[in-house]
């Protein structure tokens, strides 16, 4: 520890560095208040400080009062050292901001004690300092944290309303569209199937009454039985295509891969856009609701190929490796358009995220206006199934 010490007279500064130098301190000589007062307003200003009564300049008690201005959060430790040492002395010494007095002639063992006294002060002060400053900055780094937890707290809360808010949208559209869907197939059974049968109906009425007849005419019973037959075969196709709308068949019988080359194929048929499939050479043994889910997921992916891309050509790709699976299908049109990945207009792709969701999994829109746009599919075999499959 370095020691300032203030002293005009010769002999007692030489004494008294001495002393403290053969006890281990470093010392730092000053001849006066003045210089005294200097040295302590340095960056590197000792911490402790032996201080004379009387010195030319400015004496002791002045530069006391001086030294206590100084704004700093480790105050210098002062020992007065003076012959006044009477109690009123004492007492002026005590409130011009003295820690401690040493008469003068000093005893230097009394002398060393009350240094050591002051280096404990000033060592207890520097750790409360140093406390201080921890706790400060511990208090900055926990706000800080605090506010990037309250914002990430924010934003993910901003997104859970916007997947509520979506999830709302989608349900009462998928529930709309169910309706919608009833309506239709209520249509078609009261278009297609209600005309077919009565005329059916008609038709055996008609041959039961000529059965009953005395002489029925076989040939006239063999020309309505083959009228019927188109009608029967009408009503077969129209069956196995409502059927094929409301569960594709082909999945069933063929299983995921064929399913995907049948759809492309057929998509093909109808736009004439030519398609590459990059395939496993068999099926593995899928959860039929997760199939179902990737089935759904490639026609929705080629209705908006169709619908929106003016694409020419159309790649899709499933890889299934250590129980992950993807899906990608990429066209060679002009991308999205940008309304058609924001907002909650989005259903189709609304759709797609809700039907991979049930199983874990994730679908990425990626967008390259220009050279098209992608759909990519991943999530793991092994999921379980959800509660109710879509």
């Amino acid at each position: 520890m370095r020691i300032l010490i203030a002293e005009d007279d010769v002999t007692s500064r030489t004494v008294l560095a001495l002393v403290l130098k053969r006890n281990g301190y470093e010392v730092m000589e000053t001849r006066n208040g003045r210089e005294a007062w200097q040295a302590l307003q340095q960056p590197d200003a000792p911490q402790l400080v032996i201080l004379d009564w009387m010195m030319p300049e400015m004496d002791g008690p002045t530069m006391l009062r001086q030294a206590r201005t100084l704004q700093t959060d480790c105050p210098p430790y002062i020992i007065m050292l003076t012959a006044k040492c009477d109690k009123p002395d004492v007492i002026r010494g005590l409130d011009a901001g003295a820690n401690d007095y040493v008469p003068k002639p000093f005893d230097p063992e009394e002398l060393l004690a009350r240094v050591e006294v002051g280096r404990r002060v000033v060592e207890m002060q520097l750790r409360l300092h140093c406390q201080r400053a921890n706790a400060q900055r511990f208090r900055v780094e926990t706000g800080q944290r605090m506010s990037e937890l309250q914002d990430a707290l924010t934003t993910t809360g901003e997104e859970l309303h916007r997947s509520q808010t979506e999830l709302h949208v989608l349900t009462a559209r998928l529930q709309a569209l169910r309706e919608e869907e009833r309506a239709n197939i209520s249509r078609e059974l009261h278009a297609a199937f209600e005309q077919h049968f009565t005329a059916l109906q008609d038709d055996l009425t008609s041959m039961d009454r000529h059965l009953q007849a005395s002489k029925p005419d076989p040939a006239l019973l063999r020309q309505t039985i083959m009228a019927m037959m188109p009608r029967v075969e009408h009503l077969i196709r129209q069956i196995q295509t409502t059927q094929t709308s409301l569960r594709p068949g082909v999945l069933s019988e063929l299983g995921l891969v064929r399913a995907i080359q049948w759809q492309a194929e057929d998509t093909a048929k109808h736009t004439g856009m030519t398609f590459m499939l990059s395939l496993p050479a068999e099926d593995d043994p899928w959860d039929q609701n997760l199939a179902l889910a990737l089935f759904r997921i490639v026609q929705e992916a080629l209705t908006n190929v169709v619908r929106h891309a003016r694409a020419t050509h159309v790649e899709i790709r499933l890889d299934h490796a250590d129980s992950k699976l993807e899906l990608v299908v990429h066209d060679n049109g002009r991308g999205f358009p940008p309304a058609l990945l924001v907002g909650s207009k989005t259903l189709g792709l609304l759709g797609m995220r809700e039907r991979i969701g049930a199983f874990g999994g994730t679908v990425e829109f990626l967008n390259e206006p220009g050279t098209g746009a992608t759909v990519r599919v991943r999530c793991s075999s092994q999921d379980p199934e959800p509660t109710e499959p879509t």
